[in-house]
């Protein structure tokens, strides 16, 4: 089982593979053997995505990719989640195994979902940001997902397209005023270096997925199927745990660092209601439906 990911190995992608290798090795008493190639060995994200679909890579972690199933990308729409707690809800329960169903078609399947990093924030070197009148004008670097680029484009901010390893001296220089990213990239990346001001708006999360090959995976035994399933979801707590304290311990260290604006429930509506137009994008697009979007909101509150 030759497994790809875009991480190095001191990541918590990679340090919780680690544990799955051991694990399913170990249980299906070396019927599955656990090839683990961490940082882009086998390709970019996209060609290792394609390389499971056509079998001849058999495990992937990664983001959702509209290149697997639309309906992925529904984790990453702005301010859908108010707490992790809500997320999980949603991707350790039966809502989150009928939305990885979707990339069945592709010839995928989804044995496993977690989180790829924690809610992604807002610096730049300009000014705070307490409402969205203050994103305009903005020149923000991201990466070139859709509905990151949506989010910016509708709060009124120039969106710049930098590569992730040239975002620092772009920041230092100004070629771009600022960056979104959750606070253990910003912190890795030593954005804080180069930013002045960081609002925790919390606006948008990325589910992390675990791509298997369907054919690959419906031909072993029903008990190693069994083992391969419980070692990842095993995994996955194990990688959002590793997140969860990376997390908190980057927001120790960026407190005295940066300014950092905490939103209040008042501000944070106003953002909610400005991000309104991307939710109408994507469901005229028919990445998702209303109702989808509602059963999200009512698993996630519970």
């Amino acid at each position: 089982m030759k497994i790809g990911h875009s991480m190095n190995a001191e990541t918590f992608r990679h340090r919780s593979l680690l544990m799955f290798k051991e694990k399913v090795e170990k249980e299906t008493e070396g019927r599955v053997v656990v090839e683990l190639y961490p940082s882009g060995q086998l390709g970019t994200e996209m060609e290792t995505l394609e390389a499971v679909k056509l079998g001849t890579v058999e495990g992937f972690r990664s983001g959702g990719f509209e290149e697997a199933a639309p309906l992925l990308e529904i984790y990453s729409m702005p301010f859908l989640f108010t707490d992790v707690k809500g997320i999980h809800n949603i991707t350790r329960g039966p809502l989150g195994e009928e939305i990885a169903k979707a990339a069945e078609p592709a010839g995928l399947l989804i044995i496993a979902t977690g989180d790829s990093g924690l809610f992604r924030h807002i610096s730049n070197n300009v000014r705070p940001i307490t409402k969205p009148e203050d994103m305009k004008g903005l020149k923000i670097r991201t990466p070139p997902m859709s509905t990151i680029v949506k989010t910016m484009e509708t709060l009124g901010a120039n969106v710049v397209s930098i590569p992730f390893v040239e975002t620092y001296m772009a920041l230092k220089t100004g070629v771009a005023d600022g960056q979104e990213n959750p606070l253990t990239n910003i912190v890795s990346m030593k954005f804080h270096e180069v930013q002045k001001y960081l609002t925790l708006v919390n606006y948008q999360y990325h589910a992390e997925m675990f791509y298997v090959n369907k054919d690959w995976f419906e031909a072993l035994s029903e008990k190693d199927r069994g083992i391969l399933r419980a070692a990842a979801k095993e995994m996955m707590l194990m990688s959002d745990e590793i997140i969860a304290t990376d997390d908190a311990k980057c927001f120790e260290f960026l407190k005295d660092k940066m300014e950092i604006t905490t939103l209040t429930e008042e501000q944070h509506a106003a953002f909610v209601k400005a991000v309104q137009p991307v939710y109408d994008y994507y469901i005229a697009k028919g990445m998702f439906t209303q109702e989808m979007l509602d059963r999200m909101r009512e698993a996630a509150s519970r």
